[in-house]
């Protein structure tokens, strides 16, 4: 796929006679739509017969003169009679604005739970052995940009207060965090053990994917193991 196959369909859709702009920005939407994601663009809109514009899921950072192409802040618009011989400009245009990222900037895990260690496991942990009940969070930050993340803990029991934390994600990284591990300002453990919890992460900077994993140990000598891995839900 390329801004040339992109091109070459306006041109056809309006050799067949549609040319209403609304109907053209529907049907390019539905057709090329995860295309463009995939290039940094969130959504096109026709806004005229001759006319394109995309909203780019970045920041100008330096504009690349091009003819047919003018560069705002957040969005390209494009004339169509004059970069339909150099589809590839538009592809170089997108390079001019630093990206925002894959994902969301809100996630949440609904079901968290990490089960207090025996005093077998914790001593077995003090020396290194074994993985035992914990739960952890993966987070990528694909953008271009470096970001700030807040993880809150939302505890099921009111008697229990939230409790909240900050770190650095940074450009073309991920990060990975076992919250078990999460202290407190006072040194003790941040999240409560033996406690029913949700955990929002919220990204200030740029859009990130999060992953939650559990691990559960529990029977004598923690013979019994579950593993459980999912994706965070995005409300966007």
């Amino acid at each position: 796929m390329t801004f040339g196959t992109l091109l070459a369909t306006i041109r056809e859709y309006k050799q067949t006679g549609i040319s209403n702009p609304e109907t053209l920005t529907t049907l390019l939407n539905d057709t090329f739509g995860d295309w463009l994601a995939s290039q940094g663009v969130s959504h096109l809109m026709m806004l005229g017969d001759n006319t394109l514009c995309l909203n780019v899921t970045g920041q100008l950072e330096r504009s690349i003169p091009a003819e047919g192409i003018k560069a705002y802040s957040r969005f390209l618009i494009l004339s169509l009679d004059k970069v339909d011989d150099n589809p590839e400009a538009i592809t170089g245009a997108l390079k001019s604005y630093a990206s925002e990222g894959d994902g969301a900037y809100v996630w949440i895990i609904p079901d968290g739970y990490m089960a207090a260690l025996t005093p077998a496991e914790q001593e077995w942990e003090q020396h290194g052995g074994g993985y035992f009940s914990h739960e952890s969070i993966c987070i990528s930050n694909t953008a271009d940009i470096d970001t700030r993340c807040v993880l809150e803990v939302l505890y099921e029991d009111p008697a229990l207060e939230n409790v909240s934390c900050e770190f650095g994600v940074p450009a073309h990284r991920s990060v990975h965090y076992r919250l078990d591990k999460l202290k407190a300002e006072n040194g003790e453990p941040l999240i409560a053990k033996d406690a029913p919890v949700s955990y929002k992460i919220t990204s200030r900077d740029a859009r990130v994917v999060v992953q939650g994993s559990r691990i559960l140990t529990s029977g004598e000598n923690s013979i019994f193991a579950s593993f459980g891995t999912v994706m965070a839900w995005c409300p966007q």
